[in-house]
């Protein structure tokens, strides 16, 4: 079992490990893509807020793209529920102690969400009404900061529980690790990471919105391509320094020592190569698929870092199982009709609005 007397013991599962981290992985990739479209369009809409584009042309290209916003933060919420129960479920024994070591930050999210979800909401409501439009935006922007910034701290602490002893003198629930450098690179990476996605869904979205002026359309794909490129190239870069700031027994294995750890790491950075590639010959449906590619290979990477740095505190092996079948295929086929329905709502509400 575990060598840290810090760390509790783990509770049983009611079905094997891998499947509940299959399901951790992709729900969180679903979120992470959201949150970084979010995070982007409100960059994207906010500058040009800033530049103050003439009046009519500004509303009539822009507000329907605000109206996404509200829609893709409901539905990331929704998807950060299961990544965080299945988070819980396997590492619940480590989440759960980061939680509250940082517990005063982590509980002050919820409020913040909310506040932040109907200043999305305000922002589409009143786009052309209301001066305080943009300033509701620019408070999605640094909600987005501060959970974005929260979330990392949270996640680092758990698999860094060498760093639990600091309980012992600050018990108010507010430790933020600021001298572990990996912080600011995971950190940094997110926010670059949205610049890009946020392009991407930028140009995705005027390909395929209808009833516009193609010398616009064409435009506006452009434009989205080259916030990509220039956000991806600029994110190889955060990643390499992210890399390096790994201790070195961890970073040797994403370069030799661990096969499959390195055949997922290069793997991303061919994919990231080839997207950039892609956006710079604005080829829209190419540069999505190598995205997606991309941030396939990067959450598996997260999942690998996780395992590494924890290191001899934590085990696979160590996990027991009390098999609970018949509660989990309920669960699931409750879980494949809620995303079927969510589905049908987002192709219903996106349909209708491509056409304005």
């Amino acid at each position: 079992m575990n060598i840290n007397p810090l760390i509790p013991y783990p509770e049983t599962l009611p079905v094997p490990a891998w499947i509940l981290i299959v399901l951790e992985q992709f729900f969180f990739f679903i979120h992470i893509l959201l949150i970084n479209s979010i995070l982007g369009i409100s960059i994207v809409l906010f500058y040009k807020w800033i530049k103050t584009e003439k009046e009519t042309d500004f509303i009539d290209l822009n507000k329907p793209l605000a109206q996404k916003i509200p829609i893709l933060f409901a539905i990331a919420i929704n998807m950060a529920i299961p990544a965080l129960l299945f988070i819980q479920v396997v590492f619940g024994n480590l989440f759960y102690t980061s939680s509250i070591l940082i517990g005063t930050f982590w509980i002050s999210i919820i409020p913040l969400l909310i506040l932040a979800y109907y200043a999305a909401y305000f922002h589409y409501r009143k786009f052309e009404t209301s001066k305080f439009a943009k300033i509701a935006l620019l408070l999605v922007v640094l909600t987005i900061f501060y959970i974005s910034f929260i979330f990392v701290n949270n996640i680092s602490l758990m698999e860094l529980p060498q760093k639990w002893n600091r309980y012992f003198t600050n018990r108010s629930g507010t430790i933020i690790i600021l001298d572990e450098l990996t912080i600011f690179a995971r950190y940094f990476h997110f926010l670059v990471a949205s610049f890009a996605i946020g392009g991407l869904f930028y140009a995705i979205y005027y390909k395929f919105r209808r009833n516009l002026d193609d010398a616009v359309k064409t435009s506006k794909i452009k434009e989205g391509l080259k916030i990509f490129s220039y956000s991806t190239l600029l994110q190889i870069m955060i990643g390499i320094v992210f890399l390096l700031s790994l201790q070195k027994s961890i970073m040797l294995k994403f370069m030799g020592d661990d096969p499959i750890a390195t055949t997922v790491f290069v793997s991303g950075i061919i994919f990231a190569i080839i997207s950039f590639i892609c956006g710079l010959r604005e080829n829209v449906t190419a540069t999505a698929v190598f995205t997606l590619a991309t941030i396939t290979s990067m959450v598996i990477n997260r999942y690998n870092l996780r395992i590494f740095q924890l290191g001899d505190n934590f085990n696979l092996s160590w996990l027991m199982m009390t098999p609970q079948w018949d509660v989990f295929i309920i669960f699931v086929i409750v879980l494949i009709i809620g995303l079927t329905v969510i589905a049908c709502l987002l192709k219903t509400a996106f349909s209708k609005s491509m056409t304005k």
